[in-house]
């Protein structure tokens, strides 16, 4: 989700610099032309027709590629830092809006270093003022633009991985939770798709977990599902994923794996669950559910029939693991 919204403001950035480029910056061409000045008016022309350009391609892509924000970033540095040294040193103002730009299409590191180049490329402009003092006060100007938009973009880049983390992680645990999952079985499912890579679902529902909340409250029984995320952590493969779909149910996604495979890599998880978790009164149990992803197969349809491998596993007495039809 997080993704998408960061995908459509990059588009609105793209759009936003075509458009300012059509308005602001063609008339230029124009005026330009006709005033004699030639190398200034095919700059313009260059910037627009480039703005235009990426814009229309990120239309038909339906996404801003990082190409395409890496050019519109270069192309807006490159022109401001032309319009500057084709004209007097006033026009140095054009490199604030871009300085800023360059957090919003780039990684902060990234629009860092480029504009600390694009802010080097104007150095020859400076050393050419009549004082010292005045150079010296475009530079720090300039310097101080960037710092300020570097240290935002880094504050806003915090603020974007707390809230991915608020909207894919479960609170107790801090294992993934629903919505992670879906996204990462929607991976699995297309990377079966275009490789046929085996992907199987595994489920795991604690036995008889509302006995441990009703006898020893919620606090131990929150203890318990934290006990048990650390458990499936440590033990699962690194190609592995792990979710917590709510309450007791948790959800491993065996990559690369088919039925058989994860039929062993349940059986383990159940005899480790057995042995090492535990409440007041004794060891507990987990009843689980493995389903390979089949051709054709819908999301739910797929997680479906893991559920009801469990349900069955529960009703062969709990405790054990079962393949899905």
């Amino acid at each position: 989700m997080l993704t998408d919204l960061k995908n459509k403001f990059q588009r609105g950035m793209v759009y936003l610099f075509a458009i300012l480029a059509s308005l602001l910056i063609a008339p230029f061409c124009v005026i330009r032309y006709l005033n004699g000045e030639v190398a200034n008016a095919i700059v313009d022309l260059a910037i627009v027709i480039a703005a235009l350009s990426s814009a229309i391609y990120t239309y038909r892509r339906g996404q801003a590629t990082q190409l395409i924000s890496n050019i519109t970033a270069l192309l807006y540095s490159s022109g401001a830092v032309a319009v500057a040294h084709l004209n007097e040193p006033i026009f140095v103002f054009w490199l604030f809006p871009a300085l800023i730009a360059n957090f919003f299409l780039l990684s902060a590191k990234a629009a860092l270093i480029a504009n600390l180049l694009t802010i080097a490329a104007i150095l020859p402009i400076a050393l050419h003022l009549k004082t010292m003092t005045e150079a010296f006060a475009m530079i720090a100007s300039l310097l101080m633009c960037g710092s300020m938009a570097y240290v935002f973009a880094l504050l806003t880049h915090k603020q974007q991985l707390l809230l991915q983390g608020y909207a894919t992680q479960d609170a107790l645990t801090g294992l993934g939770n629903r919505r992670a999952m879906d996204e990462e079985m929607r991976l699995s499912m297309a990377d079966f798709a275009r490789k046929q890579t085996p992907v199987t679902l595994i489920l795991l529902d604690l036995d008889f977990f509302k006995m441990v909340n009703d006898k020893f409250g919620h606090n131990t029984g929150d203890v318990v599902l934290v006990e048990l995320a650390n458990l499936l952590s440590k033990r699962i493969r690194k190609t592995d994923r792990v979710f917590r779909f709510g309450g007791e149910e948790f959800v491993v996604i065996a990559r690369n794996t088919a039925m058989a495979d994860a039929l062993i890599i349940a059986e383990q998880l159940r005899v480790q669950i057995e042995v090492e978790l535990s409440d007041p009164d004794g060891a507990l149990t987990a009843s689980f559910g493995c389903a390979e992803l089949l051709p054709d197969e819908t999301l739910e349809e797929w997680f479906i029939r893991a559920d009801k491998a469990v349900y069955q596993a529960k009703q062969q007495g709990r405790n054990c693991v079962v393949a899905a039809d």
